[in-house]
């Protein structure tokens, strides 16, 4: 197995992909995985499986599962799917091997490599600091604008806040009004 699975290779990996590609937000994560060579499904699953990545026994192409279940909000499955990605770019596969990506997935090192990968390719620093400033005047939609300019959920966007430390702030609807 690769030894690459260290936040620095994720964030490689995620620029390059964004210089290369010319990529724009929100990500078209299918162009990106066509370009990669990668075969995507989306397939109802079991509601504790996000996804999966591994290849194909026949030829070796990559295949990337998405769990298309309604339970699964679109915002989540766009995340899941730059993850599977991430394991992809990351070389974290073994023959005969499954990732697979759940609720109760353990967030060990490769796992934590593949969150920051999808985070990276999703909601890139520069953008996020860019929209976070221009929408400073909107406090109290920020959060919510952004996480639908970049195609992800509000809870993904605050953390990729948190992580660059931009303040936000949770609305306080007692202080409407006031």
């Amino acid at each position: 197995m690769a030894g690459i699975y260290f936040e620095t290779d994720a964030e490689r990996l995620a620029h390059q992909a964004w210089e290369t590609l010319k990529l724009e937000p929100p990500v078209d994560l299918d162009y990106v995985a066509q370009r990669l060579g990668i075969t995507v499904d989306r397939v109802e699953f079991l509601e504790e499986i996000d996804g999966f990545y591994t290849r194909h026994p026949e030829d070796n192409t990559p295949l990337v599962a998405i769990n298309s279940s309604y339970l699964k909000p679109l915002a989540r499955q766009r995340f899941t799917l730059a993850h599977e990605m991430g394991h992809h770019l990351l070389g974290h596969y073994r023959p005969g091997v499954f990732c697979v990506d759940g609720v109760g997935t353990r967030k060990n090192r490769l796992e934590r490599a593949c969150d920051r990968f999808a985070a990276l390719l999703l909601m890139p620093e520069a953008l996020v600091r860019e929209w976070f400033e221009d929408l400073r005047a909107n406090e109290e939609h920020r959060v919510a604008i952004m996480a639908e300019r970049f195609g992800v959920s509000i809870a993904a966007m605050r953390v990729r806040l948190r992580e660059l430390g931009l303040p936000y702030r949770k609305w306080d609807k007692r202080r409407v009004g006031r």
